[in-house]
């Protein structure tokens, strides 16, 4: 992705595209703020002492923040205050708008409303009968979900004016450390909006309590933990891998401290020893190399008394700080060199474009353009290897080679790579390719 000073008008677009079609009432209803008052013209939202008013008449809509005098403009601004950088919130503005959020239908009543039922209300969850979205949709076979590791792990949910059961969802439950689900996530195809006709994703989350995760059977004898960034990719890696003995778990499309704080708490109850490996099967793109390094430096700075991993983000640059936490230059010299060899030697020599790991007074600093390694050579499998080859020398210097890469070959993520075996009949390249040694002397 390029940066905003290299391309304004780009970014200005999006932010324009944001601001235009979000559903603002409907996005601070997921985010868990309170309709309190609403008129012909305007609608109140409060939440943790802020009280959010839109002016919904405007188009787009505006706000401001009786809380706040200088929290106010259009949408993107509410995001970015409420952000980590101005990247973050591009990001998720783009994700907002393709979200699907309930409707609020407006009501003529002005005196004490009756509180309007929950979205967990007006939908039935029963177990999965109808499972043609996760067929035709999704390309995963009946007994992928029948199996032992996922039976009983995904629903259908109906709407409660559904008599018929004629729309049968698929729904994703978000389960506690204690085994009871908090939280489902509903799926369907892509459906017509009436109010603009735009073709959107249908997705829901039926409450707030967005941290929670999805895992498989956690009564199994796992080998190994995989995470992944949606259920479907868990259950896609399980399919082309045959593989009965993994521990399966779900970020559902987000990370941030307290969903790794589930993640962790779940490593510790499926593995009380802390023997298994970790794999990372997040997506092949910025956004999944931002899971892998986020969750290997929470890994690092939960397990090492001797490295602080922290990442500076300059997007697409990932600057990796590896903070020694006592003295030891010459410590500091041999791991900034033993990292640079990994390389070297996969790769004989760094690929062009790429940066040394470099050794300063107190910290080793290794920066790492993103966007360049992904459009490394025209063969995809190249840039694939040289994350993988990179991230695995942090994990062997740093976890004990506790967190290894699962990446898919071909796709974009794992229900990509199983949709695109299964439609196009593509053969699945084995480890050690030819096709990847040939792809690789052709862009040396």
């Amino acid at each position: 992705m390029k940066s905003y000073s290299e391309d304004p008008g780009h970014y200005k677009a999006l932010i324009s595209k944001i601001n235009t079609e979000i559903n603002f009432p409907g996005h601070l209803g997921a985010m868990g703020y309170r309709l309190i008052k609403r008129s012909a013209g305007s609608s109140e939202f409060e939440k943790d002492g802020d009280r959010i008013v839109l002016q919904t008449k405007r188009s787009p809509v505006t706000y401001f923040n009786r809380s706040d005098s200088l929290d106010k403009g259009l949408f993107f601004t509410f995001l970015k205050r409420r952000s980590a950088n101005f990247y973050e919130a591009v990001r998720q503005g783009l994700e907002s708008i393709e979200r699907s959020y309930e409707i609020v239908e407006p009501t003529a009543e002005k005196k004490q409303l009756a509180p309007s039922p929950s979205l967990e209300e007006k939908y039935r969850i029963g177990p999965l009968s109808r499972w043609d979205y996760l067929i035709k949709e999704r390309g995963l076979d009946r007994v992928t979900f029948e199996s032992e590791s996922f039976k009983g792990r995904i629903f259908n949910a109906f709407h409660v004016n559904d008599n018929k059961g004629r729309i049968a969802n698929i729904a994703v439950p978000k389960y506690g450390v204690d085994g009871i689900v908090k939280n489902y996530t509903l799926y369907n195809r892509p459906y017509t909006d009436r109010r603009d006709g735009r073709t959107k994703k249908f997705r829901l989350f039926l409450n707030e309590r967005y941290q929670y995760l999805f895992v498989s059977n956690p009564d199994i004898k796992a080998r190994r933990i995989v995470c992944f960034e949606g259920a479907f990719d868990a259950l896609a890696y399980h399919e082309l891998h045959k593989r009965p003995n993994c521990f399966y778990i779900s970020l559902s499309g987000h990370i941030d401290d307290l969903k790794l704080e589930q993640l962790f708490q779940w490593k510790a109850l499926v593995d009380p020893n802390d023997h298994l490996p970790l794999l990372l099967g997040f997506d092949c793109d910025m956004e999944g190399m931002r899971y892998d390094l986020r969750l290997l430096s929470a890994w690092m700075n939960r397990k090492s008394k001797a490295v602080f991993m922290e990442v500076v983000w300059k997007r697409p640059v990932a600057e990796i700080r590896l903070n020694y936490r006592s003295g030891g230059h010459g410590q500091m010299e041999r791991d900034s060199e033993r990292l640079n060899t990994r390389i070297a030697e996969r790769f004989q020599g760094h690929p062009k474009g790429t940066k040394k790991a470099l050794c300063f007074k107190d910290k080793v600093i290794w920066e790492m353009d993103l966007q360049q390694i992904l459009d490394m050579g025209d063969n995809t499998l190249i840039s694939r290897a040289y994350w993988k080859t990179a991230m695995h020398a942090l994990s062997r210097l740093y976890t004990g080679n506790k967190i290894h890469m699962a990446k898919p070959k071909m796709g974009k993520d794992w229900n990509d790579e199983l949709i695109m075996v299964k439609k196009k009949s593509v053969r699945w390249p084995r480890k050690k390719s030819k096709r990847w040694s040939k792809g690789w002397e052709a862009n040396k």
